[in-house]
């Protein structure tokens, strides 16, 4: 198997006209997490380093693992982990079936489809739904639910497998997946033929202007290639005969945007579209000079939250993790916060607890050890749900805990 390559050419126009963004170091994959026999071999590491195609605009990583080994022996990331996430994604389902106006017995198709959460939502409003997804055991977790799955990764010749023994699809979703594929020009034709003639394909991505306004360079990991916005989307759906016809803010996972694509002049296009690409050129999402000062903030940022952890260790504090997504490796590893600065990590999901973090070797236990273990602050490493998560260990304040919120500046609450 080999490792991995580095990119010479953007991932969606191809051209080589890149240009270097910010450089993270090296890091092991974010969701590789150890089991205790793995701390005592080694490592693989790979660069982590955010470049933009001076062409079409788009921000992406410029070192692509081998996708085999970020997704299908040991992949944790379940979407249902989340009740947030529970009811934006059921929410979504209906949202799509009345507005779209899909009659019973539509097929839905879910790129990246997980643990089949967002078909479920489909399922109930009458929908035939099938999911696509490389990840074994999670697939497997759909498939157990009653949702019907292909394990395996999405291209042209599945996409052909597809039609011809379920149909046309009236809907195509890809959730937090689009930035994920490595064969993107594959995927992309395959959607195209797996597409009904009206049919609709909506992608959902965290916004790079997000990103860079917000500093949520912790979102930079292996498992996404691209930081995605609307100018380079649109001019990548056009090379297949796509057209973007819409686009809408969301709020969940930071900040991100729905993209509405259909066939080339099937769908009236809406005003947002040319809206959304001239605020990002005013805000200056292309310009090297903002890129520049977005670098420069992520390294005052690590100083910063270094120094807020130093202190409280001065003062004799104990330090905990909270929640261990992918994003919070890259924090972990970037800054260089291990076992000395936390003296565990806490989490509900069973396919985390158990485990250590990679890179930075901290242990993960569950959530009833914040309280047990009377820790004085937990660092929230999921910070797009600390609401949610702040509500779930209200113990842990009651008896006198603080939280810190890394992202956008280090925060306590």
């Amino acid at each position: 198997m080999s490792s991995g390559r580095h990119a010479i050419c953007c991932h969606m126009c191809k051209s080589q006209n890149l240009a270097s963004v910010l450089d993270l170091g090296y890091h092991p994959p974010s969701d590789s997490f150890l089991t205790k026999a793995h701390l005592y071999q080694p490592e693989t590491n790979y660069p982590l380093r955010l470049v933009n195609c001076a062409d079409c605009g788009l921000l992406q990583i410029d070192y692509f693992v081998d996708p085999k080994i970020l997704y299908q022996d040991d992949y944790p990331y379940e979407s249902t982990m989340t009740k947030t996430g529970y009811v934006y994604y059921h929410r979504m389902a209906d949202d799509l079936c009345r507005e779209l106006g899909l009659t019973e017995d539509s097929l839905v198709v879910d790129v990246g489809s997980n643990d089949g959460l967002l078909l479920t939502g489909f399922q109930k409003s009458g929908m035939r739904v099938l999911g696509v997804d490389p990840a074994k055991r999670i697939a497997e977790k759909a498939i157990a639910r009653g949702v019907n799955t292909i394990i395996d990764f999405f291209g042209n010749k599945v996409a052909e497998e597809i039609k011809s023994g379920h149909g046309s699809a009236k809907v195509i979703t890809g959730t937090n997946v689009f930035a994920h594929l490595h064969d993107l020009d594959s995927a992309m034709e395959g959607m195209k033929t797996l597409l009904d003639r009206d049919g609709v394909m909506v992608i959902e991505a965290p916004y790079a202007r997000e990103l860079i306004d917000n500093l949520e360079y912790d979102t930079i990991y292996h498992e996404h290639i691209g930081y995605l916005s609307v100018k380079p989307m649109r001019v990548y759906f056009k090379r297949f005969g796509l057209e973007l016809f819409d686009v809408r803010r969301q709020s969940i996972h930071g900040g991100s945007l729905r993209y509405f694509v259909g066939h080339a002049g099937r769908h009236p296009v809406t005003a947002n579209v040319d809206e959304f690409v001239n605020e990002e050129e005013s805000f200056g999402l292309y310009s090297h000079e903002k890129l520049r000062n977005f670098a420069g903030r992520v390294i005052s940022h690590k100083k910063n939250l270094i120094d807020l952890l130093l202190n409280l260790k001065k003062q004799g504090k104990k330090i905990v993790g909270i929640s261990a997504p992918a994003k919070g490796n890259t924090l972990l590893n970037y800054c260089h916060i291990d076992h000395t600065f936390l003296d565990f990590i806490t989490e509900k999901s069973l396919l985390k607890i158990g485990r250590f973090t990679p890179g930075t070797h901290v242990p993960i236990y569950p959530d009833e050890m914040l309280v047990n273990e009377k820790a004085d602050y937990g660092l929230i490493l999921a910070w797009n749900f600390a609401e949610e998560i702040m509500r779930n260990l209200s113990e842990f304040k009651n008896i006198g805990g603080k939280f810190i919120i890394p992202i956008p500046e280090p925060r306590v609450v």
